[in-house]
């Protein structure tokens, strides 16, 4: 097989890139960083199902979704396929020539790459990569430097050992399960002739059953008559006894309400007596009601002119306050008039400092022009210097007088603002003199108006007292009187059921009437031997309760022969099936010894081929290093260009090179020579496992100098026996000595 294209979309570094290939040997370089990697492990991904990190961390920074699409031409029908796969669910493989889908989903690739790829079904793919095909960057050699059980655990798996291992313990399993199934078989088998053993006690019951059936049927028919004929008597008193009972529960409502009627007659009396007490009680609540609004009023009024109070005391304070502040605006009114002159003499103030600043300024640039005490005007000795004063002193002098008179009118304005901005407060007090007047006088005519309505609600405080003692006479007064009202309309309302009674009276009378014909036609009906008919019909509750005792006697006697008959039944039909049983039993048995025989002959060739699955493991793995061994020592002096030495693989998976009659291990070779045995190793492992003739190499130049990196790429140049070599590289080493070069940047 050969890769003719890798495409990647959204993938790590690449946004959208397409990369073709040829066959032969082919490095891939640039720099580092530049996605060359990626691209082996797109390939690793997508045809052997190998992601050494999360799907997240293979995507393309900030991108939703990522895919890689691999067109391959299959070495089995040699014929082009593309397989697809995305970061979400997609997987699939589809033939470009017939633009169809032909597997979808991973058990379904899986099993088109394995036949595809020339592997047999179930071949770990990620480890058929890691160790063979594309082993990762900076581990080429490493597995061979690591102990024996290290190197048997990772080529075990690889030369499918352990499977042979495997399937020898499953056997195990299996081996017991036939056991297993030939104890269930012997189990069965005697349990069948155990069981067996009873049929001619179970033929024997049987009929012994079948003739109590008999019996016990005639009996029931016998039993059901008799409790027909107590159960007719029964009823009959049971009837007798619900009209008697009925007519107890009608004469006991005809007295209870003769006894309201009665009732009815004295509420007409006590309804007359109670109409005059009713009318005072009414006048005693509507004054109570009067009484308790006039006190309700006055305490009202006394919480207002409690409020009242302490807004007379408010408004006081606040009086006090306003007054206060009237004195200290009357006094600030001389201050105030000073506003105006001092704002004045500020701005005199500043324009002074402002010049004097000026005149400083002017004089420290003359300072600086003078030069040797000449006149920087006429270049000559200034005439207006005294004799041995300097212009420099003169100038100076002139200095000290300006400053002087700059402190002097600074100190004079500090005194200017202090005194300006007192002077302006005493402005804006004066200034509120008027609206303090004002607030003044207002203050004056509430207290006068809030003094009139505290008179006035005193006034209405005084009569509180006499209508609370009005008040608890008046209640004393109703109390004593009682609740004419309410007993008076309990009275109306009794009254108003007088025609109900009435007409209730009438129905009781009815209903008397037709229990008694009811209970003449029953005792009639009953028909007894013994009755007089010429006296009153009389019901005889003590022989009810033998008539009663006897049907239940009678049923009872019933209920039992038909469970006997029931039991009989069930016991005779779990017989019959217990027969029946038996008769399949004993075909089944049959049946049952021929699958003994079978399962002793399954049992016996299973474990003929356990033992062999032992013993083939390690003749397997031997077979695979032997052959690999050849294989590899032939590509390594292929490699090397040097036939006088000989590369061999142990059985422990150690590489040996002998030369000269010596044999050297694996890690007292040179750098460039472990790469070359691996490589070879590795190579012949995947020719010998797979009909897959393609590797990728990432990196195999790392820690190496100019000189072995050279050497390496000759070497690998040299392999022939490959459709496909991927060197992955970011120096240009490889360039001279492959077939195709592909720069990723």
């Amino acid at each position: 097989m050969h890769i003719s294209k890798v495409e990647l979309e959204n993938i790590k570094s690449h946004a959208a890139a397409t990369f073709e290939f040829t066959r032969g040997t082919t490095a891939i370089t640039g720099e580092n960083g530049a996605g060359k990697t990626t691209i082996i492990e797109a390939i690793a991904w997508v045809l052997f199902d190998l992601l050494e990190y999360k799907k997240e961390e293979f995507l393309r920074r900030g991108a939703k979704k990522g895919w890689a699409r691999i067109t391959f031409e299959s070495g089995l029908d040699e014929r082009e396929y593309v397989v697809y796969r995305d970061t979400g669910a997609g997987y699939y493989v589809t033939d470009p020539r017939l633009q169809t889908k032909i597997a979808d989903k991973k058990e379904e690739v899986f099993r088109f790459l394995w036949q595809h790829l020339g592997l047999e079904p179930g071949t770990d793919l990620k480890s058929l990569f890691r160790q063979a095909i594309g082993v990762p960057q900076g581990t080429f050699t490493a597995i061979f430097l690591e102990s024996a059980t290290d190197r048997k655990v990772a080529f075990d798996r690889l030369l499918k050992v352990e499977e042979y291992r495997q399937a020898a313990e499953k056997l195990r399993e299996t081996s017991r399960f036939i056991d297993t199934q030939i104890t269930g078989v012997r189990e069965v088998i005697a349990r069948a002739e155990g069981e067996l053993s009873r049929s001619e006690s179970v033929d024997e019951e049987h009929k012994s059953q079948m003739e109590q059936i008999g019996k016990l049927a005639a009996e029931i028919q016998t039993l059901e008559r008799t409790a027909d004929e107590k159960r007719h008597v029964v009823e009959t008193l049971n009837e007798i006894e619900r009209v008697e009972n009925a007519l107890a529960a009608v004469r006991s409502e005809q007295k209870r309400n003769s006894d309201a009627l009665l009732n009815l007659e004295k509420a007409h009396v006590e309804i007359a007596e109670l109409s005059p007490k009713v009318k005072d009680q009414e006048s005693l609540e509507t004054t109570r009601s009067q009484l308790r609004e006039r006190i309700a009023a006055a305490r009202a009024v006394a919480e207002q002119a409690e409020a009242l109070k302490q807004r007379v005391d408010r408004l006081r304070v606040t009086y006090r306050e306003n007054s206060e502040q009237i004195k200290q605006a009357e006094s600030s009114r001389a201050a105030a008039a000073q506003v105006e002159p001092l704002s004045a003499r500020d701005a005199e103030l500043i324009k002074e400092i402002a010049h004097l600043n000026a005149a400083l300024e002017r004089d420290r640039k003359f300072q600086d022009e003078i030069r040797n005490g000449l006149c920087p005007i006429l270049s000559e000795k200034c005439l207006n210097l005294k004799p041995g004063q300097t212009l420099e002193s003169f100038v100076s002098g002139q200095f000290e007088d300006v400053r002087s008179r700059i402190s002097a009118a600074e100190t004079e304005r500090v005194t200017v603002a202090g005194v300006l901005r007192a002077a302006r407060d005493a402005e804006r007090l004066a200034s509120t003199l008027d609206s303090l007047r004002s607030r003044e006088k207002e203050l004056k005519d509430e207290g006068t108006r809030l003094a009139d309505e505290q008179k006035a609600m005193e006034r209405q405080i005084g009569n509180l007292a006499g209508a609370e003692k009005e008040l608890t006479e008046n209640e004393a007064k109703l109390a004593e009187l009682g609740d004419p009202r309410s007993r008076l309309r309990l009275l109306e309302s009794e009254v108003r059921r007088e025609p109900d009674l009435r007409a209730s009276a009438s129905e009781i009378d009815r209903n008397l009437e037709r229990l008694c014909a009811d209970r003449q036609i029953l005792f009639e009906k009953l028909e007894i031997e013994d009755l007089d008919r010429s006296a009153d019909y009389k019901y005889d509750a003590q022989r009810h309760s033998r008539e009663k005792s006897t049907l239940l006697e009678a049923e009872k006697g019933l209920a039992a022969a038909r469970a006997r008959h029931d039991a009989a039944q069930h016991r005779a039909a779990q017989l019959e099936a217990e027969r029946k049983r038996f008769a399949e039993l004993r075909k089944s048995l049959a049946g049952e010894f021929k699958e003994k025989e079978r399962l002793e002959k399954v049992a016996e060739a299973t474990t003929f081929i356990r033992d062999t699955l032992k013993e083939a493991a390690p003749r397997v793995a031997r077979n695979y290093v032997y052959h690999v061994s050849l294989e590899a020592n032939l590509m390594f002096r292929e490699i090397t260009g040097n036939a006088e030495r000989t590369l061999k693989w142990g059985e422990d998976y150690a590489i040996m090179l002998e030369e000269d009659g010596y044999e050297r291990p694996f890690q007292s070779l040179s750098g460039g020579e472990q790469m070359a045995a691996a490589l070879s190793v590795r190579l012949a492992l995947l020719k010998q496992l797979t009909d897959i003739r393609i590797a990728f190499f990432d990196e195999p130049t790392t820690n190496m100098d100019a000189e072995r990196r050279e050497n390496l790429a000759m070497q690998i140049s040299r392999i022939t026996h490959f459709d496909q070599l991927f060197v992955i590289s970011h120096d240009e080493t490889f360039d001279s000595y492959v077939d195709n070069v592909v720069a990723v940047g």
